[in-house]
């Protein structure tokens, strides 16, 4: 057991005192906002000076024993005092502002990827450790249980009729699930060779279709399709996890696995997975189906906090369910009613494949339903410098030596000899704060400096001092990470610390550095500057464009237009966005769930006094019959495709009729065409007007849609 009140044996703690100079030093301003003590004080009166002539043209005596000039040279010498202190914005007073604004800089955050395991591999604990040769360190963020269920076949049913694809998986680049062959409504069929220990956990390669990019989802957004997961004998169940947004992009999804699950056919465990709803936009298209992936962390822990809640009772069994707990040096704390203490009333043993179980003496445990028991599990190698001696002295700092890595903020907790209000001193959690400035004497607070790589703690006004006392601040959550620098590709040569078994992984994506305050003001700005205010039709458009969650190809915004009033009548305060999904579809046609999300949308950026509403499009038929006088240079496959390619659905074509003299135009430039002899444009319904020139109007919410075309050619 490692103690807060013992000092590391045999080292001297690292800790100075704040300096005063050092802290004018660091208040330097940071060149995050435009400078406004910009002006000398001989610039301020010259200035001044110049300006008299005009102001007061029958002041002449402009010289220094002039009573008015005095006077001047005293507003002068004030406005130079105000310049200087609205300009020292130190980086505390720059938080605070774009923190008013809704921006606050982001932390810096781990990397993440995904490991591929074999049936070989043993059982293994989280937080268990992988490296390579540029000793890059991942730990596990999941278990990795003994009995693992292996994909053995893939099918596609339909009506009854089972595909076997199992082959095909890995031969071919993609396959739709869903409309397997051509066949509407299939079902993907996944059979395992025998049921997971804990839970089912699959990764699906989702290939990303082609054109318009799937806007980020927001909080509220709902998903484009609706599936059905089906255990074989058991029935529907709901996912524990969904990366993927129900097949939107790759990820993985976690599945229970109830304990009734029977084999069904060929002695397998099948899962069924049907779309219910397919929603307007792209058909779901995978490429692979892993059934071995796990994640691993790029982090290193130092110090782990383990919190339970126990009752009030000798003898009460608490499990550290961690690697990193096995060989760890315990520091273990009970919070009674009085506040938290530090115990040695407990026993532990290691229980192999579960992890590191504690028998903790409860007696005295508050009973207020809160977690009540803190273990912290503090890196043997590292524990004597996670413990420091504290003189208890206003600013007090202490380094912390990470060895150049990053401390994961989000992850830095302390537990500090503390001061208490009955006159008693025991130990505490303190929360890590950014500024310690905004803080009131009394907070149990720390700040880190990133710079200087230590822990700074306040001066009494600002933040608390702690304790004096030999170990009296003990680090009990430190993560390092490299951030940013541990994005690496994929197959890196990771192996397992423990057993040096190699592991293959996919590339480690997520990872990223604190966010600078330069930084986070350019995003402040690139965010005023991409407002969704929607003022004209453009505005509409482009908001409509950017609903979260959507794939959205296409929008025109009509504004006084309603197509339930019919196409005479003017709405005033009215706009009208017709709207295109990305589709695979030769008329792509939203459906009831992509307009409301659209209408959702424009309600949020509308003016309060106009309405809005999304529409889709109305898809006029025509056809074109041309007469051409060609060489043989000419080709009647690629004069069609020119013309279906002119046009094919977009907003910009949305009310736009079709004009016969931009069809003889398209057609005068096609290789092999000499001259057009005849170019008629028909409309095939009642809702589309012929003109005398031969154009085709259609109506504002309209599009024309190409349903046939006559090519005659005659050879010359």
């Amino acid at each position: 057991m490692i103690s807060l009140f013992s000092s590391p044996s045999g080292e001297k703690t690292k800790c100075y005192e704040t300096d005063t100079a050092d802290q004018k030093k660091g208040g330097n301003p940071v060149p995050v906002f435009r400078r406004l003590d910009d002006q000398t004080y001989e610039d301020i009166v010259e200035q001044a000076k110049g300006r008299l002539p005009w102001l007061c043209p029958a002041w002449t005596d402009h010289n220094a024993h002039d009573p008015g000039i005095t006077l001047l040279e005293l507003m002068a010498w004030y406005k130079e005092l105000q310049q200087y202190h609205l300009d020292r914005l130190t980086p505390s007073l720059c938080r605070c502002l774009l923190k008013l604004a809704g921006v606050t800089p982001r932390h810096e955050r781990d990397a993440v990827l995904p490991l591929m395991v074999g049936q070989e591999c043993p059982p293994r604990l989280p937080d268990d450790r992988l490296t390579n040769a540029q000793d890059i360190i991942f730990e596990l963020s999941e278990p990795i249980p003994a009995r693992r269920s292996t994909l053995k076949a893939v099918a596609a049913e339909e009506a009854g009729v089972f595909f076997d694809i199992t082959s095909m998986l890995y031969s071919i680049p993609s396959f739709h699930p869903f409309c397997f062959a051509g066949r509407n409504d299939t079902v993907l069929c996944l059979g395992f060779d025998q049921k997971p220990q804990d839970a089912l956990r699959l990764w699906f390669d989702v290939v990303p279709p082609a054109g318009s990019t799937r806007n980020p989802p927001g909080e509220d957004s709902q998903s484009p399709r609706a599936l059905e997961w089906q255990l074989e004998g058991c029935g529907r169940v709901l996912p524990l996890e969904d990366e993927t947004w129900n097949l939107s992009w790759s990820g993985r999804v976690t599945l229970p696995a109830p304990r009734e699950w029977s084999a069904g056919r060929d002695g397998l465990y099948w899962l069924r997975l049907r779309q219910t709803a397919p929603g307007c936009e792209e058909n779901v298209r995978l490429s692979r189906i892993y059934d071995a992936l796990y994640r691993a962390r790029q982090r290193e822990s130092c110090a782990r906090e383990h919190r339970f809640r126990i009752e009030d009772q000798p003898e009460q069994r608490v499990l550290l369910r961690s690697s990193q707990a096995k060989d760890a040096m315990l520091a273990v704390f009970l919070r009674t009613d009085r506040g938290w203490e530090q115990t040695s009333a407990y026993q532990e043993r290691w229980i192999a494949g579960e992890g590191r179980e504690l028998t903790v003496d409860g007696s005295g445990a508050s009973r207020d339903g809160a977690e009540n028991l803190l273990v912290a599990c503090l890196d043997s190698l590292r524990a004597q410098s996670l413990l420091f001696d504290a003189k208890g002295i206003p600013g007090e700092r202490f380094t912390l030596e990470p060895g150049g890595q990053k401390p994961l903020t989000e992850h830095l907790r302390l537990m500090c000899m503390t001061l208490e209000t009955d006159g008693a001193v025991r130990p505490a959690p303190w929360t890590l704060v950014d500024d310690l400035s905004l803080c009131s004497p009394r907070d149990r607070v720390f700040a880190y400096d990133a710079v200087r790589e230590c822990l700074v703690f306040g001066d009494g006004e600002h933040g608390a001092t702690v304790a004096p006392g030999p170990g009296a601040v003990m680090v009990t959550e430190l993560i390092l990470s490299h951030c940013g620098a541990g994005n690496i590709p994929e197959d890196a040569g990771l192996w397992f610390e423990a057993d040096g078994m190699p592991v293959l992984n996919g590339p480690a994506e997520g990872g990223r550095d604190a966010e600078t305050l330069e930084a986070c003001r350019s995003r402040l700005l690139q965010r005023l500057e991409k407002t969704l205010k929607c003022e004209s039709a453009a505005d509409y458009a482009n908001c409509a464009m950017q609903t979260p969650g959507l794939r959205v190809a296409g929008a025109k915004a009509l504004p006084g237009f309603d197509s339930r009033l019919g196409a005479e009548t003017r709405r005033a305060a009215f706009v009208t966005v017709v709207v295109l999904p990305a589709s695979e579809s030769p008329r792509p046609m939203p459906d009831a769930h992509f307009l409301a999300e659209v209408e959702r949308q424009l309600e949020r950026y509308r003016p309060i006094c106009i309405c809005t509403r999304a529409s889709a499009p109305r898809y006029v038929p025509l056809s074109i019959s041309v007469e051409l006088e060609t060489t043989g240079e000419a080709d009647e496959p690629a004069i069609r495709a020119q013309l279906m390619q002119w046009l094919a659905p977009c907003a910009e074509r949305v009310g736009q009729g079709v004009r016969r003299s931009d069809a003889v135009a398209l057609l005068q430039k096609l290789p092999g065409v000499q001259r057009i002899r005849k170019a008629e444009v028909r409309g095939l319904d009642q809702n589309s007007y012929l003109t005398k020139t031969g154009d085709l109007l259609i109506p504002q919410d309209a599009l024309p849609a190409l349903e046939r075309i006559e090519v005659e050619m005659l050879r010359i």
